[in-house]
């Protein structure tokens, strides 16, 4: 009986250790997802350097599906106002790059939220 309960503790505990190891490779190496922002230097903070970043920009941004949200990203410098930005973005870490794109190349239901810079 001793033997059967310490298989079945090991047992348990290989599989939350397993557990734990698939939801970690899923927040960091998971499928990426893309959300867009236009970029307002007005809603940038200086903040303290860590990692190389040193602003943080709290932006509305757009899934590719329209849905909308605030999101929050750091960069290591001040961005160009007023340009669209495609970020990419991973569970749980939230965003891990990002890249400039012309207004035309959003995704349409993107740009139906986002105002094209005049």
């Amino acid at each position: 009986m001793g033997k059967a309960k310490t298989f079945i503790g090991l047992g348990i505990a290989l599989a939350a250790v397993l557990a734990l190891v698939a939801v970690a490779g899923w927040a960091f190496y998971g499928e990426s997802g893309h959300a867009y922002v236009k970029v307002d230097n007005a809603r940038v903070a200086a903040i303290e350097p860590r990692a190389g970043m040193e602003y943080e920009y709290r932006l509305d941004g757009v899934a590719a599906d329209g849905a909308q949200a605030e999101i929050a990203f750091q960069t290591s410098r001040e961005l160009r106002d007023g340009a669209y930005l495609d970020l990419e973005t991973k569970p749980l870490r939230g965003v891990v790059s990002w890249e400039e794109v012309d207004y035309d190349e959003l995704p349409a239901a993107v740009r139906d939220k986002l105002p094209q810079e005049g």
